[in-house]
């Protein structure tokens, strides 16, 4: 082929590539877009959750049209501060992809915290369990979220005539203790001994405010109260915050299942933007999920991890920070996002086993793409590249901070040259 041959066919490829970037970008963008809308929708069904709650509490205490009035615009005002404080949150501190799998989980627990706190209405001003409610918010969101939603259902019951102030200081107290529970129960020892501290601080928490509710008497009538609320609050602690834990530490694998299957659309986004890409990406997807699992990592996280580690590549330069951002507005898991946000060492080392496993295995499955047919055809120069590229890797101090032993290390070389097929 002549010069002017090689320079329309380097032409053709260039155009194509840039034909691919954009294809990318748009894709991202329709992807973002999308996610903002849904995200968008969570956030209005929560404040009409949380209106409706001030407005349905008015007409079940017999309110007049002004006072339910007043519910409603309050409810307004409350959750026009609460949800812009998400949304910034979310957007400078990535909180999001830190505590929740999607605002799916939050919007759940709130519509059911609101239905909870509707209930409660009936219950005598002290025997209500505030503190269950706030602790669920914030263990499924965070702490500051949680102290808001209990200040708001004691504002409501204020506000309809459930109680004077000492019941919303009270309220006040219960919420605070809710989010303090969210982070003793983050671990299940001691457990018996954290719920006992939580009928404890209930019960105290009750008994003081209901003293001084009533002018300094203290009735059976209000320890029978303080210690059903007590009861009730320590019994749904340990039972409901370990579930609730457990139930976001698990999200992730539910939603590596989902990133990784043919109609997920991020997956589809992949392969319109290049074939040989998308190839690439499984190849190296089902070889780090292999050394995940035999070195005891996690075979899941390496799994997504390996499929989208080269997903900046859609959107072009800066790789890393296009992958980050393309990643976490598809809601991929934050252990995923973390391995995209180390990709190659760029601007972080690997910090994990399943990142170091990633990086291995791209990097070795690209060089063997680019290896010439005939060199691939001989065992003995593969073995070599293997051992070379490793070595230098780990000279470099690349793993040095993943946590991936020695031992770790030997056995994933050995399975790459002996049994990966590389080829």
């Amino acid at each position: 082929m002549g010069e002017g041959g090689e320079a329309r066919e380097q032409g053709v490829s260039q155009q194509s590539e840039t034909d691919s970037e954009e294809s990318g970008r748009k894709a991202g963008k329709r992807r973002r877009q999308k996610d903002e809308a849904g995200i968008a929708f969570m956030l209005m069904l929560m404040a009409s959750f949380g209106i409706a709650e001030g407005v349905v509490a008015g007409f079940l205490t017999g309110q007049v049209m002004d006072q339910i009035l007043v519910l409603a615009f309050v409810g307004i005002l409350y959750y026009t501060a609460l949800l812009a404080g998400m949304e910034l949150c979310r957007r400078q501190r990535g909180w999001f992809y830190e505590k929740a799998g999607n605002y799916r989980q939050i919007a759940f627990w709130h519509g059911l915290t609101c239905a909870g706190a509707l209930g409660m209405l009936f219950l005598p001003e002290f025997a209500r369990p505030l503190l269950v409610l706030s602790m669920g918010m914030a263990i499924i969101s965070n702490s500051f979220l949680g102290m808001l939603f209990g200040l708001f259902h004691g504002m409501v019951y204020a506000l309809c005539g459930q109680g004077d102030i000492y019941s919303f200081l009270c309220s006040i107290l219960l919420a605070a203790g809710g989010c303090l529970a969210a982070y003793l129960l983050e671990a299940r020892e001691n457990l018996p001994w954290k719920a006992v501290f939580l009928f404890l601080y209930t019960f105290v928490d009750v008994l003081l405010f209901s003293y001084l509710a009533h002018k300094g008497i203290l009735e059976w009538d209000v320890l029978a109260l303080g210690a059903g609320n007590g009861l009730v609050s320590c019994v749904a602690g340990a039972v409901l915050g370990p579930a609730l834990h457990r139930r976001i530490l698990e999200a992730p694998k539910e939603q590596v299942e989902r990133i990784l299957q043919e109609d997920f659309g991020l997956v589809q986004d992949v392969r319109n933007f290049s074939k040989i890409d998308y190839e690439h990406a499984k190849k190296v997807s089902r070889l780090a999920g292999a050394c995940a699992s035999l070195v005891g990592a996690d075979p899941d996280v390496a799994s997504a991890g390996g499929f989208y580690y080269r997903l900046g590549r859609m959107l072009g330069e800066p790789f890393v920070e296009n992958g980050v951002a393309l990643a976490k507005s598809s809601h991929l898991p934050r252990p995923v996002v973390e391995i995209l946000s180390e990709y190659y060492g760029r601007e972080k080392l690997p910090s994990t086993v399943e990142s170091a496993i990633v990086h291995i295995v791209d990097s070795l499955v690209a060089k063997f793409e680019v290896m010439k047919a005939e060199t691939q055809s001989n065992s003995w120069n593969q073995d070599i590249l293997v051992y070379q590229t490793l070595n230098e890797n780990s000279a470099a101090g690349l793993y040095d901070r993943s946590g991936c032993s020695m031992n770790m290390f030997l056995k994933i070389r050995d399975y790459l040259i002996k049994e990966a097929g590389l080829l």
